[in-house]
């Protein structure tokens, strides 16, 4: 009775304004990565383990499949969740836990989701400490007068790249990339004559979908100034997931993209 009692008020303290005792249970990869760094991230989804500092965190399953019975269990007191998972989100809000529903990620409103998140999880210093970091570790803007080179970035799939409005095209465009997939919208499908007519002059892939030889090999592509001049680089699809680690993602094209800075 006294351990339920200590728990009682420990709960009536978070209420008030204590945010040292908030079991949260995140299913947006963004909002992981931040919350494993404020100590209060109690759960996540199956494709939240993939974060770096996550993989034991207890799982009750994924958006549409949540298992109830685990979330009381472990105590979830509030959820942040993607936009577009609106299963979860109904689940969280009938239960009465307060959910935080996260758009896209687009870099220039990134300080902002981050003060959402570090407010909703009751950790608004951590959350301006992080975005102190943040800012100091972002590599500097690139002089207006330096050519930037044009970049095919392949997401999930042959031909699927990223569109203008997406948080790839900010860091594309952020580390001092052309993004030849900016004639989408959003991030889709492009077909094999764009991409040759735009001659990228860097790729970029994510690694654990398909390989450097097999882009070169592609119809028409060994003439591409990228396969020329072997500048066809596998990335980390961890180190890329959305908003997780952005300055660091920013810097590793960076790198990539202007080797002779090093």
């Amino acid at each position: 009775m006294a351990l339920r009692h200590c728990k009682l008020f420990l709960a009536a303290l978070f209420l008030i304004g204590g945010s040292a005792f908030a079991e949260v249970y995140s299913s947006c990869s963004a909002a992981t990565g931040l919350l494993l760094r404020f100590g209060n991230l109690a759960a996540v989804d199956s494709y939240g383990r993939s974060v770096p500092g996550a993989e034991h965190l207890p799982c009750p399953g994924k958006d549409g499949a949540l298992s109830e019975e685990a979330i009381v269990k472990l105590g979830i007191d509030r959820a942040v969740v993607w936009e577009y998972q609106a299963a979860s989100r109904r689940l969280f809000e009938q239960r009465g836990i307060a959910v935080l529903a996260v758009p896209p990620i687009r870099l220039a409103a990134f300080p902002e989701f981050v003060r959402s998140v570090a407010k909703f999880a009751g950790c608004e210093k951590a959350g301006e400490a992080y975005l102190k970091a943040y800012d100091a570790d972002l590599p500097p803007p690139l002089p207006e007068t330096v050519r930037r080179p044009r970049v095919y970035f392949e997401l999930y799939a042959p031909y699927k790249s990223i569109g203008q409005n997406s948080y790839y095209h900010d860091l594309v465009t952020l580390a001092g990339g052309e993004n030849i997939g900016a004639v989408l919208p959003v991030s889709g499908t492009l077909s094999p004559e764009h991409i040759l007519k735009a001659e990228p002059e860097v790729i970029f892939f994510l690694s654990d979908k398909t390989t450097a030889g097999e882009i070169a090999a592609r119809p028409g592509f060994s003439g591409l100034p990228a396969v020329r001049n072997n500048r066809i680089h596998p990335l980390d699809r961890i180190g890329f997931l959305e908003g997780a680690a952005p300055a660091a993602a920013v810097k590793a094209l960076r790198s990539k993209l202007f080797p002779e800075e090093k």
